[in-house]
């Protein structure tokens, strides 16, 4: 099983690339991070313990997990940011590590694992390569600001809270630049899908 880590800036198309390569290698398993979070923000455990390091404003009236509250806490300083990871980082590691042996048992050709922290956390997820989505930082900023609710303050914040790309991508074994048209970025998919096809 060949095991890829696809990373890479916010705002940088990584969900258009899982998407591309999804659709292209139909018999590859799929690891989000980002839907991993939003699956545990809902788990009751995981409620207490951010209401434990946050306060009770971090819950709405019906326990639930206030997004925007606690988003606006966790880049607010990188300590609050460490508090939050600390939470979240070993239960997405523990899930993404269930999905791997899953994958392992049933001869699974490709896991294609979107980790969006993949370089600042400190698991270890085992990939076999990483796949970079990176674009220029205008283009960046302009597609978050596109975002609900985020102010271009906000917008720096969440930028600056990871790795510069320009390390993500000195790191990576690939590159997917995506600051193009949708048709470049379909064609560099494309490419890759096909050059990961010789690889198992």
């Amino acid at each position: 099983m060949v095991v890829v880590g696809l990373t890479g800036g916010i705002a940088m198309g990584k969900s258009m690339v899982l998407t591309g390569l999804r659709s292209i290698i139909e018999n590859a398993r799929i690891f989000d991070a980002d839907r991993c979070v939003s699956e545990l923000l809902t788990h009751h455990e995981i409620c207490e313990k951010v209401s434990a390091e946050f306060g009770d404003s971090s819950l709405t009236d019906e326990g639930h997990i206030d997004r925007h509250y606690l988003r606006e806490r966790a880049f607010d300083s990188v300590d609050q940011r460490a508090k939050l990871e600390g939470i979240l980082h070993p239960e997405v590691h523990k899930e993404y590590l269930i999905a791997l042996n899953s994958a392992e048992q049933e001869n699974v050709p490709y896991l294609i694992a979107d980790i969006p922290l993949l370089y600042e956390s400190s698991q270890n997820y085992q990939q076999d390569l990483t796949l970079v989505v990176a674009s220029d930082h205008k283009t960046q900023m302009e597609r978050l600001l596109m975002r609900p609710k985020i102010s271009e303050e906000m917008a720096r914040k969440m930028i600056q809270a990871q790795l510069p790309i320009k390390d993500k991508i000195e790191l990576a074994d690939h590159l997917i630049w995506n600051s193009g048209s949708k048709k470049q970025l379909q064609k560099q998919i494309y490419y890759f899908a096909l050059w990961l096809k010789t690889k198992n």
